[in-house]
């Protein structure tokens, strides 16, 4: 290949020249740059004053199916404004040895697939990966965006075994993770809202939370002019708990000859009657002729889920003092607590008629963040995994084509 057609190809800046060397796996090309004047790496300035460095390698988008290498003389300048500095490379990552255009490459990889995964095909080190998709990372999302913010959404996710977890923030229109704190404390929480600002907090008109109290309270205290609004799959969330409570209790409780009948029945009780199969079906109608209180918490599981249908507040209200009423007059403790339950937030529960909140927006957001940290088999850098969540959360679809842009072919 012509070195006046290579260097076209290269697409980099100040190249005069450039030559290759080839390897069965491997394609070095080395660099000759015009050093009349050299940027300064501290203001940007040019400076004509320059010494030699030393000798740079950096790797580059693969070329004929071989790993590519930059080489080339890199230099020091001495700048009036910030005296001897090395020379900016405009097409380089000043941190790592690698180019741009490549390390973009990579975080578009990462987007597609696992660190580990990447690391193996392009060869090189799982932390090199991680680094260079982290600074990508931060460049995109490091930050926040806040502006028109109307509906909040607090929720919390598992980040570790032992009960550690995340405060997630998402802004509940665009459907976008725009904050994530450590720990889902009532401290946690009240650190988002001081950085969210007295101004921004006060154009917040509804809040949508879990029923967890610190969350309410920092809620109350920072923007006391939003509603609260406790959507549907939380509660929902919240009764399956207690289905599957009163189902263990059941089971211990039930003579030797029907405890069989028990085995297996968690997700039929708690998926919705027309997911399920014809078998589990029968099976399902065989436990709730079987045990009455199950059958009864089963009902009025269903029952429940339609208050959310409701778009006037009156005929809300009514449904919901009714399910309370049903639910108080059980011989069921766990039922007659979680009547009391909704009793005391029934507020948050009505304001879904002034609220329109789809439950789908949240527990897909919530599955998104899953998929993120099942993918990682769990993170230690939890900056990374901050990061990975407002990627996964941002709206952001990636077009395999785009690939095409960030490859030399033959």
């Amino acid at each position: 290949m012509p070195n006046s057609i290579l260097v076209k190809i290269m697409d980099l800046p100040n190249i005069k020249d450039a030559d290759v060397e080839l390897t069965p796996d491997r394609c070095d090309v080395f660099l000759s740059r015009q050093v009349d004047t050299l940027p300064c790496s501290g203001c940007g300035e040019r400076v004509e004053q320059s010494f030699f460095f030393k000798q740079r390698r950096l790797r580059d988008l693969s070329m004929v199916d071989r790993k590519s290498f930059l080489v080339f003389d890199e230099y020091r300048v001495l700048c009036p404004r910030c005296g001897l500095r090395v020379e900016q490379l405009p097409f380089a990552v000043p941190w790592a040895r690698v180019t741009i255009r490549f390390a973009e490459y990579v975080a578009r990889l990462v987007r597609l697939s696992t660190v580990k995964e990447v690391a193996d095909m392009l060869g090189l080190d799982w932390e090199t990966v991680k680094e260079i998709d982290k600074a990508y990372l931060e460049k995109e999302f490091g930050t926040p965006d806040y502006e028109d913010l109307r509906i909040l959404c607090l929720d919390e996710i598992s980040r570790k075994k032992r009960h550690k977890y995340f405060t997630v923030a998402m802004n509940y229109e665009k459907t976008k993770v725009i904050w994530v704190g450590k720990d889902r404390t009532q401290e946690t929480a009240e650190s988002f809202f001081k950085e969210l600002g007295p101004e921004r907090c006060e154009k917040i008109e509804a809040v949508c939370v879990d029923m967890w109290d610190p969350y309410i309270a920092a809620v109350k205290e920072y923007c006391p002019q939003a509603e609260i609004i406790y959507d549907k799959f939380h509660v929902m969330q919240a009764y399956s708990r207690l289905i599957d409570k009163v189902r263990n209790q059941e089971a211990e409780a039930a003579a030797k000859k029907n405890k069989t009948v028990f085995k297996g029945t968690k997700y039929l009780l708690l998926s919705n009657a027309e997911n399920l199969a014809p078998r589990e079906k029968r099976k399902l109608k065989e436990l709730l002729v079987l045990n009455a209180n199950l059958n009864r918490v089963y009902i009025l599981k269903e029952h429940l889920k339609r208050l959310w249908d409701y778009t006037y507040p009156a005929v809300a209200t009514r449904h919901l003092d009714e399910w309370i009423e049903m639910a108080s007059r059980s011989t069921i403790k766990p039922l007659k607590d979680f009547a009391q339950f909704l009793d005391s937030h029934r507020d948050g529960i009505l304001s879904h008629c002034r609220f329109k909140i789809n439950n789908g927006r949240i527990e897909g957001t919530n599955n998104k963040i899953k998929v993120v940290k099942r993918k990682a088999y769990g993170f230690h850098d939890d900056e990374y995994f901050i990061l990975k969540i407002k990627q996964a959360c941002s709206g952001y679809r990636l077009d395999p084509a785009e690939l095409d842009n960030f490859t030399i072919s033959r």
